[in-house]
């Protein structure tokens, strides 16, 4: 395969993200002008007309534009094709890179072809200074514009200006210890909660949800991998409601009358909160997507995401092991984090090796999987019930809340009452 095939497969492999993933418009830089095959500069033409109408791009809408249009950008039959010719999603960055360093170069040789054209009889210092005034331009326009630091400097100061003196810099967590101890998730965070299962991660994620948004300027995006949405909704209730989640299975069988009021009010409150449950999008593209999507449907409220849980993430491209995909993963997720200004929340399963220890409290030697997890987390906490081990623990009842890491605070213990059968977990004050 020649350089000019590798362009045009990178082309489509470009713009087949696109189809896939329309909201990828917004993070691209190229223009037409960067596309070496007609029918794909003509094709990214239209995908940008039909951004700028606010239509959605989609293999349907551009069906739709009329004949001479469809035959222009190649044909319905050459959309499917980009749209199936993908490797991954993910890729989208690498296969842009490509197609600006290729019309770059180009360009480049372009500009050559160009100066030697012109010095085949003359030699004039003006042709020089020209050629070498384009191709420094041309390496200018390579290179992402930067602002000064006094400028970032000023930046900063202003944010720290602007902070509420009474305020948490971050996103309520749900828990005030929580917050004494963290100042609220922090923007840009990746945060990891660890257990072993039937520690209550889910719950206590759900828990910290719903308490953030009572506070009323909060939208949580939860993806759900393992549960399906109706499960996470019964548990809302439940914690809402202070009613047993298994009653929930069967409503009309096992309530009460002043359970099915319970209820009812639990579900008035529940409706006004900003929560967006998601069990069907298991990629970090697929994550991304969907969170550029609420940040920019509500601009003036904070956001948090979390995912339940880490290792049932999917990578977009096969690797060797599975270490080295969920290596990758847990660096995704802290540039998703980094990218949108939000805290990324994902919980994690414990390995099962910590069971053979005396002392069960987990470690930061106990995350599963990858290395990788300890040492790109911004904070990592774990939760450790000693009534699951002894049943004769006079800590009956009791979660113990241990921040191991914490890049930019205080690490140590929180106690936490966790009740089961309503999954609600609450503060036990020291």
């Amino acid at each position: 395969m020649n350089k000019y095939e590798l362009a045009v497969q990178n082309e489509q492999c470009f713009l087949g993200c696109i189809l896939l993933d329309p909201s990828l418009l917004d993070e691209t830089v190229l223009s037409p002008n960067h596309f070496i095959y007609p029918q794909h500069k003509e094709l990214f033409k239209v995908m940008l007309s039909l951004k700028r109408e606010g239509e959605e791009v989609s293999l349907v809408s551009l069906t739709m534009l009329g004949e001479s249009t469809i035959m222009k950008i190649g044909g319905v039959s050459y959309l499917s094709q980009l749209m199936n010719s993908v490797p991954s999603v993910h890729g989208f960055k690498s296969y842009e890179k490509n197609i600006l360093a290729f019309y770059t170069v180009q360009t480049a040789i372009n500009y050559a072809n160009e100066f030697l054209e012109k010095t085949k009889e003359t030699h004039k210092i003006q042709d020089l200074t020209q050629f070498i005034s384009e191709i420094s331009k041309l390496e200018a326009d390579t290179v992402a514009p930067s602002v000064s630091f006094k400028d970032k400097l000023y930046q900063r100061v202003q944010q720290h200006l602007k902070s509420n003196p009474k305020g948490l810099s971050g996103t309520h967590t749900g828990f005030l210890s929580l917050n004494q101890l963290t100042d609220g998730w922090q923007p840009g965070d990746l945060i990891v909660i660890g257990a072993r299962p039937s520690m209550g991660k889910t719950a206590f994620a759900l828990n910290s949800a719903l308490n953030a948004c009572k506070t009323g300027n909060v939208k949580v995006t939860f993806f759900s991998i393992e549960m399906t949405e109706e499960a996470i909704i019964d548990r809302l209730i439940a914690t809402e409601g202070k009613i047993n989640l298994m009653k929930l299975r069967n409503i009309n069988k096992h309530f009460t009358n002043s359970e099915h009021d319970k209820y009812q009010e639990a579900v008035g409150r529940l409706e006004s909160l900003d929560i967006d449950i998601r069990e069907r999008e298991n990629t970090v593209p697929a994550m991304r997507a969907v969170v550029r999507r609420n940040i920019k449907a509500a601009p003036d409220k904070k956001h948090v995401v979390m995912i339940d849980y880490l290792t049932l993430i999917k990578a977009t491209e096969s690797k060797p092991n599975r270490h080295t995909e969920v290596e990758e993963i847990v660096l995704d997720l802290k540039q998703m984090a980094k990218d949108f200004n939000v805290p990324v929340i994902v919980l994690s399963q414990l390995s099962r090796l910590l069971e053979q220890r005396k002392d069960k409290r987990p470690m930061l030697s106990d995350l599963r999987e990858s290395g990788a997890i300890e040492q790109a987390a911004d904070m990592v906490m774990f939760l450790y019930r000693d009534d699951y081990y002894d049943p004769e623990s006079e800590h009956k009842g009791i979660t113990e809340l241990l921040i191991a890491k914490n890049r930019n605070g205080k690490t140590g213990t929180l106690m936490m009452r966790f009740f089961k059968e309503t999954n609600t977990f609450t503060e036990v004050l020291r």
